[in-house]
């Protein structure tokens, strides 16, 4: 049986081809191409072409590899069969999943929640910050809004169907618009509002592979958080640009930019903290980046902790 040849049909398939004679619609977003991932259902768009061609990521469901991958991904074949494939042109169409209903009403609503949100200055939200050891001028990413409480939430449980404060942080999409949001619950003195299971913060529409964007991009230094409060912590220590992700183990799925060519990951220092971030760290270094991990002091659970002084 003959060897196949792989750096060879790397260079004589780009993946782009490829994956648009396959049905993929890809389009140019921040220096690289972009579309729905083929291989879930997806709206944002996650599926990102880059390494000139030769290489994809979907953001959405983790998904990657090379034109070889792709093909065996698409249509369940060994490699040899994918070659054969590529070489003998035999690509039909896939069939993507469908985006159901429910992601797309989910996804209207939390663009309907950024826009008849407020600035965050003089409320709540900014007072809930504040008493975490904010100082500085909050980004525009964190709004304010008076939201009912999530169906069959603990907050629900504990608070009734009224309207409650809450500090609403924009998800940005790959493409750099907003994409969803993370809603965080508090009472009207600013302090997390009371929840059955001890849960207030809520994640709604496309957020997969986005990020609360902090601070502007940056080519190199730029630090990727797993929440709000640590992001923003990382900032008033001194972190030159921070992006949050809406909960740790969602950092690993964050789409950079191609203009982002290293980034520092912000961990939790515990246990789990500690997984999630080697996890992402693995993850954006197999897309070509330098990456390194910092961990809070002493014995300090995250960085709010840190920067507030507060043990384990």
């Amino acid at each position: 049986m003959s060897r196949l040849d792989v750096p060879t049909i790397r260079q004589a398939y780009p993946v782009a081809s490829v994956a648009a004679g396959a049905g993929v619609k890809l389009r140019p977003v921040a220096g690289e191409l972009a579309g729905c991932c083929p291989f879930h259902a997806d709206r944002s768009p996650s599926f990102y072409v880059f390494g000139a061609g030769e290489r994809w990521h979907c953001f959405g469901c983790g998904a990657s590899g090379d034109v070889l991958d792709f093909v065996q991904r698409a249509y369940s074949v060994t490699m040899r069969e994918a070659a054969e494939r590529l070489c003998g042109g035999n690509l039909p169409l896939i069939d993507a999943p469908k985006v159901d209903a429910r992601g797309e009403r989910n996804n209207s609503y939390a663009l309907e929640i950024i826009r008849d949100s407020a600035p965050i200055d003089g409320t709540p939200a900014e007072g809930y910050l504040r008493s975490r050891g904010i100082t500085f001028a909050l980004p525009p990413a964190l709004r304010f809004a008076r939201l009912k409480p999530p169906k069959d939430s603990g907050v629900l449980v504990a608070n009734g169907p009224g309207l409650l404060p809450a500090l609403v942080a924009v998800v940005s999409g790959p493409d750099s618009a907003p994409a969803g949001i993370q809603r965080i619950y508090l009472t009207s003195d600013g302090r997390k509002a009371a929840s059955a299971d001890g849960k207030v913060k809520f994640s709604l529409g496309f957020v997969r592979g986005g990020a609360i964007r902090l601070g502007p991009v940056l080519d190199h230094g730029l630090v990727l958080s797993g929440s709000v409060e640590d992001g923003l912590s990382l900032l008033e220590m001194g972190a030159p640009s921070v992006w949050a992700a809406p909960g740790e183990g969602t950092v690993k799925g964050m789409h950079l930019p191609e203009l982002v060519r290293s980034v520092v990951i912000g961990g939790d220092g515990d246990a789990e903290g500690r997984r999630h971030a080697e996890a992402a760290a693995t993850a954006i270094v197999s897309g070509g980046r330098e990456t390194r991990i910092i961990y809070p002091g002493g014995s300090a659970k995250d960085f709010n902790d840190e920067l507030r002084e507060v043990p384990a």
